[in-house]
């Protein structure tokens, strides 16, 4: 049997403790890259639904005005009454009940792309998301606010702006009055109002962004000194 130097048996205790100090080396390693991995796809998704969150939001104000725009220029286009005289229409629950419908579906069928719009192509209504309420400032909308018929009937308590009113505040959270701005008395405009709930990608147990509602308002004047020839009409 040969015999083995020292020299040898320093080199291989060596080379064990080398080896063992090379394990737990090698798992840290795989934890702390597991770690930087999930962080950075933490971050990643985060980006991307604060990207989702202002196109959303770029989409509703596009759908607010819209409608209001549309709704401002059919009411022009067919006046409930004389627009100078202010009289009430014939049946003002008709009338303005269709207006309402027909601003909610233009701003139904531009969000109809948004995740969670259940539009009905159908009929061009959204039954639950988003919800749509309209109110035209003439004194004299009757339906103002009022749940819009092939709409969401109720208003979830987070979409707090959908109850509150642009000039004053009735028992619907709405009211039709016109400015009381003594330069814009007499001017008449069409106001909606739309509530979206955002649903987040980023929705983890320890890292959620979590879901939430997104709300804009637009308002349209009725140009209506095209018809009557003064500004503002009276």
């Amino acid at each position: 049997m040969g015999v083995v130097s020292t020299d040898q048996v320093a080199v291989t205790a060596k080379s064990r403790r080398l080896e063992a100090d090379r394990r737990p080396r090698s798992g840290q390693s795989l934890v702390e890259f597991t770690l930087v991995i999930t962080i950075l796809l933490v971050l990643v998704i985060a980006v991307a639904d604060f990207g989702r969150i202002f196109a959303a939001g770029v989409v509703l104000e596009t759908a607010a005005r819209d409608a209001a725009e549309v709704a401002a220029q059919e009411y022009l286009s067919d006046p409930p009454s004389d627009l100078g005289a202010g009289a009430t229409p014939v049946d003002p629950e008709a009338y303005y009940g269709d207006l309402h419908e027909r601003a909610a579906k233009v701003a139904c069928a531009a969000m109809r792309e948004l995740p969670d719009v259940d539009y009905d192509a159908t009929d061009q209504t959204c039954k639950t998301w988003p919800v749509v309420r309209v109110c035209v400032h003439d004194d004299v909308d009757v339906r103002c606010g009022e749940p819009i018929s092939g709409f969401a009937a109720s208003i979830p308590s987070d979409c707090a702006e959908m109850k509150t009113a642009v000039g004053g505040v009735d028992a619907n959270g709405w009211a039709p009055a016109k400015s009381s701005d003594p330069q814009l008395a007499g001017e008449r405009w069409v106001e909606v109002r739309v509530c979206y709930k955002f649903s987040a990608m980023l929705n983890a147990p320890l890292f959620s962004l979590g879901n939430f509602h997104l709300e804009r308002q637009r308002q349209f004047v009725i140009p209506c000194y095209f018809a009557l020839g003064i500004d503002p009409c009276g």
